[in-house]
């Protein structure tokens, strides 16, 4: 759970190794401020919450801190790969099949997206190597700064989605009435934002 003030804070402990939360900080954009609007649920598996998931709860605490973007993708880039900090020792998997998200993209304001989703960590490769073709039903990467959690997209099916969606409509309801920039529209369901 994210407390604004201090940072991440364990809410439940499993056994599994597996670690989800709601990211609320990019740290990879140090370009674009932190907003209140960032909002996507991730669930690392237990490689990448031994490392990938560190560099999300350093941000949140290093953002209660007071300091910017620009900031904060300096003091996480310095960590990263360190004997503190090591990159994946592996490949792994993150799950984002959340009916909904919101963050960034290459637009210039965040976007509210319904695009469940599956990420496999792979640090270097490219949509040339997988002939990946952004935001596609095929799988495509995402290049993230430094590098460390460049990831491999792949879209959850059709169907699958709309079960995701169907079966999450109240959980929907709920967080439009919460917040207007979580509403979604017939266009964020049925479309890909454009990167």
């Amino acid at each position: 759970m994210l407390d604004p003030s201090k940072g991440y804070l364990l809410n439940h402990r499993g056994t599994n190794g597996v670690s989800c939360i709601v990211v609320r900080s990019d740290w990879q954009w140090p370009d674009r401020p932190f907003r209140d609007d960032i909002a996507w649920p991730v669930c690392f598996d237990a490689e990448g919450s031994k490392t990938l998931l560190q560099d999300y709860i350093y941000t949140a605490e290093l953002r209660a801190r007071g300091m910017d973007a620009k900031e904060v993708h300096l003091e996480v880039t310095k960590k990263v790969g360190t004997k503190d900090y090591p990159n994946p020792a592996r490949t792994g998997v993150a799950y984002m099949i959340a009916p909904v998200m919101r963050g960034w993209t290459a637009r210039p304001e965040p976007v509210t997206m319904n695009m469940p989703h599956y990420m496999f960590y792979a640090p270097g490769v490219t949509d040339a190597g997988i002939g990946g073709k952004p935001f596609s039903l095929y799988p495509f990467m995402l290049r993230m700064s430094p590098g460390r959690n460049d990831v491999i997209i792949l879209l959850v099916g059709k169907t699958e989605k709309a079960a995701i969606l169907s079966d999450s409509k109240d959980l929907l309801a709920d967080l439009c009435s919460y917040r207007s920039y979580l509403c979604t529209t017939a266009a964020t369901r049925a479309q890909m934002p454009n990167n």
